[in-house]
């Protein structure tokens, strides 16, 4: 079992006395900001404000209880992670509050984490790509970097940007520097997600960016992710958005509404650009653009993903779309941009408007 050394002294000294001292997990006074975390802890006070990152777990199998307690950052950009869980595998974080960071909470690496009973919230990056702000990492309440069998769950997920509430990246880029990995069989689940809805801005132009997302499937995330059960409302762009080659995902059971009305576009509430994807049983009502949305196949190609090279780049089709309940979406409550749904099947959903006659079967 791993302990500090003077834990290990101390229940030396216990039976040299003839009395059994038992070990326990480091509490917080043993730790600090930016403390790397390798054994299990249970904070008994806040810890903050932090500037570099406020825990970073690295090791296997610690479980890191926030005990209600609240992990927080400044109110500067680039103060990295609240809870960054680095490389580890079956890592528990769970219990508390994570505030004021880039990132609220991130998985980078590793695998069959947990992430419960959170709440992140006000964790707001910038982006490099929109200079002159200066590029921070991250920019969502929950991120899951090149890492699998993780479980995100039960938590509640506020007011974090400029990219998403909860975010599930493979592919790296200028605010995710990550080594790339396969991001499969995640689970999402029973979460509240709202209200993310901080853009990003130009300094020098003043011109807004906003394309933050209640829960984000990148580019090549899958296959086998759950999106499930989740409340996803009043989020800037798209409620739930799975991107191109996003693919044999499942989104169901989610509750969908009033998101898309803070964009640099009208979101949707679930957008689909990814193929072979089923959407099932959920409930979508009230964006500001189209209720379920499948994205139109095109021939441009990510020169990043190499996989374009063998499958023609088929996004958005053979999606199965059914038993949705939708309703009171701006534009459209079903919408297929592909000709006829080619490949997409849409069965068995209620609507009070689509906008083909085959997404109505």
């Amino acid at each position: 079992m791993r302990r500090r050394s003077f834990r290990a002294a101390a229940t030396a000294v216990g039976v040299l006395l003839g009395v059994t001292v038992l070990a326990s997990p480091v509490e917080a006074a043993d730790v600090a900001c930016g403390q790397v975390v390798t054994e299990d802890t249970t904070l008994q006070h806040d810890l903050g404000p932090c500037p570099d990152n406020g825990l970073v777990v690295a090791a296997d199998g610690v479980k890191l209880d926030l005990n209600g307690f609240t992990v927080f950052g400044t109110a500067d950009v680039g103060d990295g992670a609240g809870i960054l869980v680095r490389g580890s595998r079956g890592v528990k974080v769970t219990n508390g509050t994570v505030r004021a960071f880039d990132g609220g909470v991130v998985i980078e690496g590793g695998g069959a984490n947990s992430v419960t009973l959170i709440v992140a919230r006000d964790n707001i990056g910038h982006s490099a790509g929109h200079p002159p702000a200066p590029g921070t990492r991250y920019g969502e309440g929950i991120a899951v970097e090149g890492s699998s069998d993780n479980r995100i769950a039960d938590n509640r997920v506020v007011n974090n940007g400029p990219f998403a509430g909860i975010g599930l990246y493979e592919l790296p880029d200028s605010d995710h520097p990550f080594p790339a990995a396969p991001v499969e069989r995640n689970a999402v689940m029973n979460n509240v997600v709202e209200d993310n809805q901080f853009c990003r801005v130009n300094r020098t132009t003043g011109a807004r960016f906003c394309d933050n997302i209640g829960i984000r499937l990148e580019p090549r995330v899958g296959p086998g992710n759950t999106v499930k059960g989740n409340q996803v409302r009043r989020n800037g762009l798209d409620g739930i958005s799975l991107f191109a080659d996003a693919d044999e995902n499942s989104v169901m059971q989610n509750v969908v509404e009033q998101n898309g009305f803070w964009g640099a576009v009208p979101g949707d509430g679930i957008r689909v650009f990814g193929s072979r994807n089923a959407i099932h049983h959920n409930e979508v009502s009230a964006n500001r653009a189209g209720g379920i949305s499948v994205g139109r196949r095109t021939g441009f190609a990510l020169g990043s993903l190499p996989n374009n090279a063998t499958t023609g780049n088929p996004r958005g089709k053979l999606n199965t779309i059914v038993r949705n309940r939708t309703g009171a979406n701006v534009i459209f409550d079903l919408w297929d941009a592909n000709p006829g749904c080619d490949e997409n099947t849409w069965r068995h959903n209620t609507y009070q408007t689509a906008n083909q006659p085959c997404t109505t079967l």
